[in-house]
């Protein structure tokens, strides 16, 4: 297993792997997505919700039968390393995931888009801080991961420069600053347009087993 596969399957020793995500589980998460997004918009007075979640529920119990043991599932992610098809932050098959699509995944840097919805909304017209925070975590531990030095945050440092709006294409990057034994430190941005909304610095702990790598000022 390459070093960047760590930070995805850490603690699975034998991790389900499928040569690409499941095609009806991507489109069952983003019919998922659009069902949330519906349901907080309806219009109490104008839609039946009750028989709405009646038929939801008869969708959910559908679902149960052969359930497995665990929500782990990796595909091959371009550029190397594996994608977490579930995880709830990257993952095409989650429904809570924005998602992010990777469009770099380099020696010392990541790049990745996504486009949050209405689901995500704190303030209104706006992400949900925490949403921001979670992506910029992703997007630095993938960065450690790639440079081949993958570990899990100690602590995360967010600076929120403007309010991250929802419903248009967003770009994450992350980088792997330094090296120094066990500890990492990182960086990330997340940009709306040309207009930074936040930035984050990371100090990361590497995963057991894994050998440190000679250190980079």
């Amino acid at each position: 297993m390459d070093q960047p596969d760590l930070v995805a399957t850490a603690g699975l020793p034998n991790p389900p792997v499928v040569g690409e995500p499941p095609p009806g589980r991507v489109a069952l998460a983003a019919r998922i997505r659009e069902l949330v997004e519906a349901a907080l918009l309806a219009d109490d007075d104008a839609v039946d919700l009750l028989a709405a979640a009646a038929r939801v529920g008869a969708v959910t119990a559908s679902l149960r039968p052969g359930a497995r043991d665990t929500a782990a599932l990796f595909a091959p992610l371009a550029g190397g390393g594996r994608l977490s098809v579930n995880n709830p932050v990257e993952g095409v098959g989650n429904p809570l995931a924005p998602p992010l699509v990777w469009h770099r995944t380099g020696a010392d840097s990541v790049l990745a888009e996504c486009v949050f919805s209405v689901a995500h909304e704190g303030p209104p017209g706006r992400v949900h801080g925490g949403w921001v925070a979670a992506v910029l975590d992703h997007a630095v531990g993938r960065a450690v991961a790639s440079a081949g030095s993958p570990g899990m945050t100690a602590s995360l440092t967010v600076d929120y420069h403007a309010g991250t709006p929802y419903g248009v294409p967003l770009h994450v990057e992350g980088r792997l600053v330094r090296r120094d034994g066990r500890r990492l430190s990182a960086a990330a941005e997340l940009r709306a347009g040309d207009q930074v909304t936040a930035t984050a610095t990371a100090v990361l702990v590497l995963f057991r087993g894994v050998a440190p790598a000679r250190r980079q000022e």
